[in-house]
């Protein structure tokens, strides 16, 4: 009759090579927290994959230290194994395990519970009506005979603390984040170890490196889980695949025929590959013989296994009058020790025989696979490579070094908006500071206060920041603040109070950060959200985090913060003033509008950068990227598009209006035209072949098109 639980004894010799690296911060306050007389009992929530059951193996580990303290030593740790304990499926065996356990764990000395995924074990108790649990675990919590370690990830935090109302009383959270710098590495080159065993393959430091670096720099594309488990997790697809690809053709050999195909082999390359190419046959085919003998070893041990059962059902149920009484057991104890009948004996040699060949064919294979894989190394090419598969991000991109990128950030942002490089140039040069030079590190990585017209660029050169420093524009969250104009809009960035509805839920924002730092955070149009929000903004900007409805800290000190406002936008419509004296008039208007403390937080207003109107010629320009970008997309089709600058300066000349900037025009391009190049292909049976000449027509300010040349 098990009770389910595995005492921390037995969990750790589980994991006989288990070293807790990286958390004595975590662990100290673990054991700090179950020293105490009140909360004793702890709540672990962190990401998916962040570590928190390697910190509860770590607290059992502790006790075989040097010197551990006594009060940690005392204690007698238990893990509950939820999955076998719900596995029957049967309340009432359920019930009866749970109070074994529980009465097992009154009669240790000082008992602590370990549940792992918590937020499982709720869902668990309330599928099976097996509820009343937690109220006998919260009884024996609450006379001081049991304390209690939750973990949890961040999703289910929520759940698992609405379960009962005496778990904020009972419980203190210890919020697990993930490890950085140093800490970081040594986890994963320490995990590396078991990979190295696993595949049988090297793993230089740069790989290791690599895959912290892009798993951190790309998280949105690195997978979901938390570090260490992401970069772990990269390294086994890429040892994987590199494997694969080195046993179906020898790195060497694969580099030495590139070089033959370009033309750039040496005198000797060719006879070096096929000398290469040939050791590898043989060893492929020591190794597929070496299987065959262990396939057919096996086979035999099975059919003998099978043989020497039957033989032994068959003589213990012999007639008395045909055996004496003590034969059946006395050859059953004594078959295994060369005794039984003759057959019997032959079977057991004969299956010895097998098991010896089986185990010389398995050292066989494993020797050759070994000399195959000795001078297999995994490298920082192979990681990229693979990340590139797992992410859509081309391998050179993400080879790029960030000196490269940073260097090109201004060019690249200019390439992508037209008509503002004062402000272009002030962004690009406050990121590559934030980057490179000084910086107060509990403070955001960069922010930005961007007024100006609407349609100018400001949300753009957020998704253009996302886009050249993390690779993927998607890396932008944008708030639209124009949904956060009552009151109660702050608990949908930070959570809901207890009690309340969308608890469970936590904050958009909060859980955003906390599932990845690395972020641009566009805040568009900050003059619509209630002033409860900015007391918000004045924390992220002022100390770089936020604290969620839960007690769980989100870091904001990897992120670049960007708000755009309109306030101020009618002093850069003025065509009768410059540049520089549109900006003194909005700042101004901000100072009537926004607290000094809110604007002295953009670097000392330095950051305030505003945005000038369009003028024309850059209208156009955006106007022949988006004509630009249709004409591709039919190209794909055999359709061709042409529509001239000269053309499209009619078009802009009539329809630019500045107070709207460039967000109507191509809105026109979509509505306007492309449903009369559709149309037209459809009333000509036209897909493909098709030549369409686009003009505007002024005085009807309409899109005229007139098919040149129709489908083939």
């Amino acid at each position: 009759m098990s009770d389910h639980l595995i005492t921390g004894t037995a969990k750790l010799a589980a994991h006989p090579d288990f070293t807790l690296i990286g958390r004595d911060a975590e662990l100290s306050k673990l054991c700090s927290i179950l020293a105490r007389k009140h909360s004793s009992s702890v709540l672990l929530v962190g990401p998916a994959g962040v570590g928190a059951t390697s910190l509860c193996m770590g607290l059992q580990a502790m006790k075989g230290m040097d010197n551990p303290p006594f009060d940690i030593v005392s204690k007698s740790l238990f893990f509950l194994d939820v999955d076998e304990m719900f596995s029957s499926g049967d309340p009432n065996e359920i019930d009866a395990a749970f109070r074994r356990g529980l009465g097992r764990m009154q009669k240790s000395v000082e008992p602590v519970l370990i549940i792992e995924d918590a937020g499982d074990f709720v869902e668990a108790c309330r599928a099976h009506g097996a509820t009343h649990f937690i109220n006998g675990v919260n009884g024996l919590i609450r006379d001081g005979k049991l304390q209690v370690i939750l973990e949890t990830c961040d999703g289910d935090a929520s759940k698992v603390l609405a379960w009962h109302s005496e778990i904020r009383e009972a419980y203190t959270i210890l919020d697990v984040t993930e490890p950085e710098g140093q800490d970081l590495i040594d986890i994963v080159t320490a995990a590396t170890e078991k990979l190295r065993e696993h595949h049988g393959v090297a793993v230089n430091e740069d790989a290791i490196a690599t895959a912290v670096e892009l798993t951190q720099k790309y998280r949105q594309a690195g997978g979901a889980s938390a570090q260490p488990k992401r970069s772990i997790a990269l390294l086994d697809r890429a040892l994987a695949s590199y494997r694969l690809a080195a046993h179906a053709t020898p790195p060497k050999a694969a580099e030495l025929q590139r070089k033959i195909d370009a033309g750039a082999a040496a005198p000797g390359d060719s006879d070096t590959l096929s000398e290469i190419l040939s050791r590898h046959a043989a060893r492929q085919g020591k190794l597929l013989k070496f299987h065959e003998g262990q396939k057919g070893a096996e086979l035999e041990i099975v059919k003998l296994e099978e043989a020497l059962e039957e033989l032994r059902a068959k003589a213990a149920e012999e007639p008395e009058e045909e055996a004496p009484r003590a034969a059946p057991a006395f050859a059953r104890l004594t078959s295994g020790q060369g005794f039984g009948s003759r057959a019997e004996q032959e079977i057991v040699q004969r299956l010895a025989s097998f098991k010896d060949a089986l185990v010389e064919h398995k050292t066989a294979y494993e020797a050759v696979a070994a000399e195959m894989n000795a001078d297999l190394e995994l490298c920082r090419d192979t990681v990229v490579a693979e990340f590139a598969r797992i992410s859509g991000i081309p391998a050179a991109k993400l080879g790029e070094d960030e000196k490269a990128i940073l260097r090109e950030l201004e060019a690249n942002l200019k390439g992508s908006l037209f008509g503002q490089d004062p402000a272009v140039e002030k962004v690009a040069n406050a990121i590559k500071v934030s980057k490179v030079g000084r910086r107060n590190k509990e403070k955001p990585l960069a922010s930005f206060l961007l007024p100006g017209p609407s349609g100018v660029g400001k949300t753009e050169i957020a998704k253009q920041v996302a886009r050249q420093l993390l690779g993927d524009a998607k890396a932008l969250t944008r708030f639209d603040m124009s949904e956060y104009m009552e009151r109660h809009a702050v608990s949908k960035l930070i959570g809901a109070p207890p009690g309340y509805e969308g608890f469970e839920a936590g904050g958009i924002l909060t859980n955003a950060m906390r599932t990845n730092r690395n972020r641009v955070i566009l805040f568009d149009e900050i003059e619509k959200a209630h002033p409860d929000v900015f007391n918000l903004f004045l924390q992220i900007l002022d100390d770089g985090r936020l604290t969620d409805n839960i007690g769980r800290v989100a870091e904001f000190s990897d992120a670049i913060i960007i708000m755009t406002t309109n306030i101020g936008q009618p002093h850069f419509l003025d065509e009768s003033i410059s540049y520089d004296d549109a900006m003194d008039g909005c700042m101004l208007d901000l100072d009537d509008n926004y607290r000094p403390e809110f604007l002295n937080r953009f670097n000392g207003r330095q950051n305030i950068i505003g945005f000038q109107k369009l003028e024309l010629d850059s209208i156009e320009k955006i106007i022949r990227r988006e004509v630009d970008d249709l004409a591709s997309s039919y190209a794909e089709h055999g359709v061709s598009i042409t529509f001239s600058d000269a053309e499209i300066s009619v078009f802009c000349a009539d329809r630019y209006e500045p107070r709207i900037g460039a967000r109507g025009l191509p809105g026109m391009i979509n509505s306007d035209l492309e449903p009369k190049i559709v149309n037209a292909l459809l009333d000509q049976s036209a897909d493909h072949g098709a030549s369409f000449n686009i003009t505007y027509d002024k005085a009807g300010r309409r899109f005229a098109i007139e098919m040149l040349r129709a489908a083939a």
